[in-house]
This record gives C-alpha cells, structure tokens and sequence, in this order.
C-alpha cells in the first residue's frame, strides 16, 4: 500500500512551518542543551536541529511561569508571589536574548523582521521566534507591561491552568479581575496579541467583552470531541476567535486528542477539520507544544517528532484539502494573523 507522502503531490510540501506554540526557554533552563539534537526521541525532540528537520521557520516561543512550583527553575510560589513570578520569567527572557546574541534563533519584533525572516530561509538560517508570555504573572502591574513589549514579548495569556493575578484560569476558574482588565487595556495599547488557550470559560467570556482586538488559542482542541474540561474549546469560542481574525493552533499532547487512548493522526484530522468546519479552514494551524511537560511518547502516532509534521497536511491533503490550504495550515495562516498584528 503506497504511504501518504507517495501519495501527496509535491506542490502541497513546498513551504516550511510556523509553530504557534513551543516551550523553548522552558526546555533550556530545565537542563537541555537545543542546539544539538535531542540524543533519545522517546525523551525528547526539542531542539534547534529537530525543528530544522521539520522545517519550522518561526515559532511562538514562550515565557512559561508555573504557580505552585517554587522549586523549578520556572516556578513560583503563587500569584501572590510576584517577586518570584517576575524572576522566573526575566530568566526566560534572559536565556531568548543570550540566544540571540550567540546566533541561535532571531526574535522576530516587528513585520519587518517577520518579513525578512521568511524571506530567506537557508539551513544554517536562524530559528525566529515571536516571544509569547504564558501566564502574566511575570508582569507586576499593568504599567509594566510597556517594559516586556519593547524587550520583545509580543503575544500574552493571561492565566495558566491555576489562574493569575489577572485572570481565572482553566484549572480553577474565575473571571478576570480588576487589574486584569487593566492589563488588557495596556495589552491593546501596546498591540499585544491575547491569547486564550488557558483561560477559564469566564475569562474567554470577559476577555471578548472588554476588547475588540483580535484572540488567538496557541495550542488548544476541541471540546466537542473530549471528556468536558475547560482546557479545550467550545464550538462558540471557536466561532468567537474566528470572529476576530484569529486562529486556534492543534495541540498535538495525546491527551488533548484522543481520551483513555493512545491519539492518531486521525484525532489530530478529527479536531483540525472540526475548527474548519466552525471557522474555516484559514482559521487553523499548529501549536504543538512539543515537549512541554511531557515526552513524545504522550504524542499521537506518526507525529512524534518535527520531521513528521508532514503527516499532517499529506493527511489533510488526502482528505480533500487543496495545496493552498495546506500551506496555511503549514505556515499562510500564522503569517497572516502575526504579519497583521505585529508592530
């Protein structure tokens, strides 16, 4: 039986990729060095050369704080803990500029630098990133905000899973709080771009309700096709960010795909072509969030590492997706959202 990539025209693999969603500095101040490949795939696949693999051209690259982990060199105690919070995060920030300066990766601040950087990829280029804050509590107050926009962090959720200072999050609930409507306001005056993958259901709800400016979900699925938890999206706020110009980026972590089960290429489809289905197809993306917490085996089959995520667009292109809408799932749709939302 011929494979999907025997069966896939070349045309419709003629672009790299845009990641919207990898834990990057994370990974590196855990203790893993990236710029060599990861030694065991069952361990690990995040790396400067893996993703070169792939070939993933631009990433959202998070600032990822943790609450309820003082210990780790991402943690902090709580929300009230905002030395702490702010320390973790201005370590992450840290590391995205050394990297810069040694050549690794290039942080993309402007559609300039958006432009440039994909307009000419070479092997040895450079991975760009566009810095994505995961969890605000980084920021001490809202007049800060200005601080982390010009070090380069363009897109913010609010909250991760425990909720922050500004936002109820998926794990916890809660809407947003005074402050965090502030920061929203500072956010919009900046052109922060929000995102909305670990806010509670009351927090998507505020969030739509106190800005008009365009949401994207980095790395969320779909509710419809999962146990009921408010770390998947429901088919309104699907609609709701379509409404906006955004776009939700497939998480590719097993247990967001498939429940009680090891996920398949075909659950990756399943929640692909459900967005497309509520939203259209240029509302679709990646944001694997490869290695965020967990290791590849926790991936579906067939896309456990950056090299396969052709998988995924021969799979749609098998499916009935043109070549054109491929490429946006691959890269187009990412370019347009960030291309149109960044300074």
């Amino acid at each position: 039986m011929s494979t999907l990539q025997e069966l896939t025209p070349t045309h419709a693999r003629r672009i790299g990729w845009i990641d919207g969603h990898l834990d990057i500095a994370y990974v590196a101040v855990s203790g893993r060095d990236l710029t060599v490949p990861c030694p065991d795939p069952e361990e690990g696949c995040l790396s400067f050369p893996d993703l070169a693999e792939a070939p993933v051209h631009v990433a959202l690259a998070t600032i990822f704080t943790e609450a309820r982990a003082p210990d780790q060199p991402c943690g902090y105690r709580d929300s009230a803990d905002i030395e702490g919070a702010h320390t973790a995060g201005r370590r992450q920030l840290a590391w995205y500029l050394e990297q810069e300066r040694l050549g690794h990766l290039r942080i993309v601040r402007s559609r300039r630098n958006l432009d440039e950087s994909l307009a000419v990829v070479r092997s040895d280029s450079p991975l760009a990133v566009v810095l994505l804050m995961e969890c605000a509590d980084p920021i001490r107050s809202p007049e800060e905000a200005r601080w982390w926009f010009e070090q380069g962090v363009r897109v913010v959720g609010m909250s991760w899973a425990y909720g922050s200072r500004y936002s109820g999050g998926n794990a916890n609930g809660g809407g947003l709080t005074v402050i965090g409507r502030e920061l929203v306001a500072a956010f919009d005056e900046l052109g922060v771009l929000h995102d909305a993958s670990h806010l509670s259901d009351a927090s998507f709800s505020d969030l739509l309700a106190c800005t008009p400016r365009r949401i994207v979900a980095t790395h969320s699925n779909c509710r419809a096709l999962l146990p009921p938890k408010e770390r998947h999206l429901l088919d309104e706020q699907i609609q709701a960010i379509a409404a906006r110009d955004g776009i939700i980026g497939l998480n590719l972590f097993g247990d967001f795909l498939a429940a009680e089960r090891g996920a398949t290429l075909d659950d990756c489809l399943d929640h692909v072509l459900r967005v497309a289905m509520l939203a259209g197809s240029n509302r679709t993306g990646l944001g694997s969030d490869l290695d965020g917490g967990f290791t590849p085996r926790r991936l579906p089959i067939g896309v456990r590492h950056p090299r396969q995520y052709n998988a995924l667009t021969d799979a749609l292109h098998l499916r009935g997706w043109s070549a054109a809408q491929c490429d946006g799932f691959r890269q187009g749709n990412w370019v347009r959202v960030l291309a149109s939302s960044l300074p």
